[in-house]
């Protein structure tokens, strides 16, 4: 019989041990549950939004501060291109010299004027197809980069010559633009 009283003794001391565990997490819950707790994690949540859109209004007004010295860039950025009325002369001859001074043939230029909304700009595609040896057509791409006037490869097809010029000769196919300032 003592034996059966010393198990039922452990048994009710388990019990109670889970049972003030169980309070123990209750009260604990409770706390983590309280208003005053979410409104804490709200407050802190709600500054670093406030920290983050005063950041992004500080920025916003930076860039505003700066707009009108960007905007006095472009005009006179837009102001050294060449006009219009003789802008195509110009670009004709300088692709004439560049494919002079490298031994190149210049033909099949094909010009596509549009109109720049918003600015006082022309952009011309240019597609043109350049004939002659590999460094003479390095040579020409090299010029064109180094040029006064602004030119914008947008791509290149290179192929065999034949047909086109001498023989063992490249012909690559050029799409380009440049911007004439209008009159």
């Amino acid at each position: 019989m003592g034996n059966f009283q010393r198990r039922k003794q452990l048994i009710i001391a388990g019990l109670t041990v889970l049972l003030l565990a169980d309070v123990g997490l209750m009260y604990s819950i409770s706390r983590l549950a309280s208003p005053e707790n979410n409104r804490q994690q709200t407050l802190v949540t709600e500054t670093r939004q406030l920290a983050l859109v005063k950041a992004d209004v500080e920025r916003a007004t930076k860039i505003r501060g700066t707009t009108p010295e960007i905007l006095k860039k472009f005009d006179q950025f837009e102001a050294t291109m060449l006009p219009a009325s003789k802008g195509s002369s110009v670009i004709s001859q300088e692709l004439d010299d560049y494919a002079h001074d490298t031994h190149l043939i210049v033909d099949e230029v094909q010009w596509h004027p549009k109109d720049v909304s918003g600015r006082n700009l022309t952009e011309v595609f240019l597609d043109a197809s350049v004939t002659g040896d590999y460094n003479g057509i390095v040579n020409f791409l090299n010029r064109l980069q180094r040029s006064k006037n602004v030119y914008i490869v947008d791509s290149l097809a290179v192929e065999s010559a034949e047909g086109h010029g001498p023989s063992g000769g490249l012909r690559v196919l050029l799409h380009m633009r440049t911007y004439f300032r209008k009159a």
